[in-house]
């Protein structure tokens, strides 16, 4: 009795395992409030940005991008918006590295032909979407961010750097 008590103690007082992911880098990129501050340059967009927050059971923590465009603006540079908010959340160096995916959607009011998953696939970020956007505006696309990604490959180490804001992504209707 008095050594299973002894065992059942010393399996409680053992170390945690090493935390697998990388998190809370000490120097390079951007805070989380430095990227929500350069989205906000961004004319006749408003964002709502989640993530960075510790893994899940299974080991996996990532990013939702939920971009609105304003009444009166459209997107015009669909690629380069995508890759920029790509960039910018690779960049953050708070929180963790998100290894599962990066999730971008975009509400571009209703009877918008824009399309998140046709303006990643066309930045290279992830294959055509067969499914054309509907009538609601509200697209969405998922940027896998497995290890052997394409786009970690891409993005190199994290975080990355900062990305320029990109000129002429949206416009007045």
């Amino acid at each position: 009795m008095v050594a299973v008590l002894a065992t059942a103690t010393g399996c409680a007082s053992s170390p945690r395992p090493i935390d697998p992911v990388p998190h809370d880098a000490a120097t390079g990129g951007q805070t989380l409030q430095q990227m929500t501050n350069s989205l906000d340059t961004i004319p006749g967009l408003s964002w709502d940005v989640t993530g960075g927050g510790r893994p899940n059971i299974k080991g996996n923590t990532g990013y939702a991008v939920h971009v609105t465009v304003q009444p009166g603006h459209r997107i015009v540079d669909g690629p380069a918006l995508v890759t920029f908010i790509l960039e910018s959340v690779w960049s953050v160096r708070e929180g963790y590295l998100p290894n599962s995916e990066v999730s971008i959607s975009v509400d571009a009011g209703t009877g918008s032909a824009f399309d998140v998953a046709a303006a990643a696939a066309d930045a290279g970020w992830t294959d055509p979407a067969d499914a054309p956007p509907d009538a609601s505006g509200y697209t969405r696309a998922a940027v896998v961010m497995d290890d052997d990604s394409p786009a970690r490959e891409r993005l190199g180490g994290w975080p990355g750097d900062v990305p320029a804001v990109p000129a002429d992504v949206t416009a007045t209707e």
